[in-house]
């Protein structure tokens, strides 16, 4: 999908109340600013997203399935009831974000700093299937961070 495709269609999404779900499937993103986007209820399947910004962008009830965040700006983020599963996060940071009863099931982040965040309900617990890639946090900071009520079961923390 050419970029300016993709912009039309989140300026379409984003000032449209009525219009059904966003889908995106297997695209690769560089350098885009979400920031001024509606992304909820979203779609963003096994996509690619290298140096993005998101700051202050709403991502409630959004689907990353399998998608790589790559050098990406998470910041002043709401997340509610999302699904990102199977998403890895490499040299990503993501500061003050609240994210409540979220799925972060298989999930990797490699070299990525977390700051003042919240997380509550929040399930981090790796996937045992064949095929797939377990879950790890892997030279991640977290620094000033809450956890409330979020499982970890199972998940495997390397310099941490």
């Amino acid at each position: 999908m050419e970029r300016a495709e993709l912009i039309k269609q989140l300026e379409e999404y984003t000032h449209n109340e009525t219009m059904s779900d966003l889908t995106i499937t297997a695209e690769t993103i560089n350098d885009m600013d979400f920031s001024s986007y509606y992304l909820g209820l979203t779609w963003f399947m096994d996509n690619q997203f290298d140096s993005c910004t998101y700051h202050t962008t709403r991502l409630t009830d959004t689907n990353f399935y399998c998608s790589v965040f790559r050098n990406c700006k998470f910041s002043e983020n709401y997340i509610l009831k999302a699904d990102w599963n199977n998403v890895k996060f490499i040299y990503c940071s993501i500061v003050s974000i609240e994210a409540v009863r979220v799925s972060f099931l298989s999930i990797i982040m490699e070299n990525c700093e977390v700051k003042n965040s919240e997380f509550f309900s929040c399930y981090f617990n790796p996937v045992h299937k064949e095929g797939q890639e377990d879950g790890h946090l892997s030279k991640t900071v977290f620094r000033n961070c809450a956890f409330k009520n979020c499982s970890f079961e199972d998940c495997v923390f390397d310099s941490v």
